[in-house]
């Protein structure tokens, strides 16, 4: 079974790209669905309530994201001790989500990891795809899918590392700007590319 890491920065369309790839006869795993499990676990709730106020469990006893985004985002120490937290049991839950895709005979995977590059999830692929948009799109994107101001996407954006740090380390790389028609010909383009490039016994790993 043959997995690739789709990364980018937030709202750079990951998940789009993900769905168009997907269609040639792949699985998607989304990193951000395990986060969210994770972070309704019991003992991960208790350990961020301790570390960040127990004024981030909203009145429904789960923790409310963007009150959380708002203590960490555009805070590095913050953020750190939020990894810290939170991608071990991340990458323990996608490790096992994995076996048992190859266990129902998936033949290729798409991660749809923002950060894969970044965080050390114990976890080798295949290869990488890299997805950007330039960051003026990517700020109207985040604006609107997640009812946010101007200054609450700024601080998401600021948050993560530049555009470059993805592309340069990926082994493909798709702009999303445009049409979704110019954007079904790049995802054609880059899937021939993967195709006759792929590399046999050699995987990629995290940070």
């Amino acid at each position: 079974m043959r997995i690739y890491a789709v990364v980018g920065g937030i709202a750079a369309g990951k998940s789009t790209v993900c769905r168009m790839l997907a269609r040639r006869g792949g699985r998607i795993v989304d990193l951000d669905r395990i986060g969210h499990r994770v972070l309704r676990s019991e003992r991960v709730l208790r350990q961020l309530s301790a570390r960040f106020g127990a004024d981030i469990v909203g009145a429904d006893g789960e923790i409310d994201r963007r009150v959380l985004g708002q203590r960490v985002f555009g805070r590095p120490q913050k953020l750190r001790a939020l990894n810290a937290i939170v991608h071990p049991e991340i990458g323990r839950r996608l490790r096992r989500r994995l076996r048992d895709l190859e266990r129902d005979g998936a033949t290729f995977v798409l991660i749809d990891a923002a950060l894969f590059l970044d965080v050390d999830l114990g976890l080798d692929v295949d290869a990488v795809v890299a997805v950007t948009a330039p960051a003026a799109v990517r700020r109207e994107r985040l604006q609107r899918r997640d009812a946010l101001t101007a200054e609450e996407a700024d601080a998401r954006l600021s948050s993560q590392p530049r555009v470059g740090v993805w592309t340069r380390r990926a082994d493909f790389r798709i702009d999303t700007r445009g049409s979704l028609q110019d954007l079904e010909e790049r995802v054609e383009k880059v899937w021939r590319q993967m195709q006759r490039q792929r590399r046999r016994g050699r995987k990629r790993g995290g940070s």
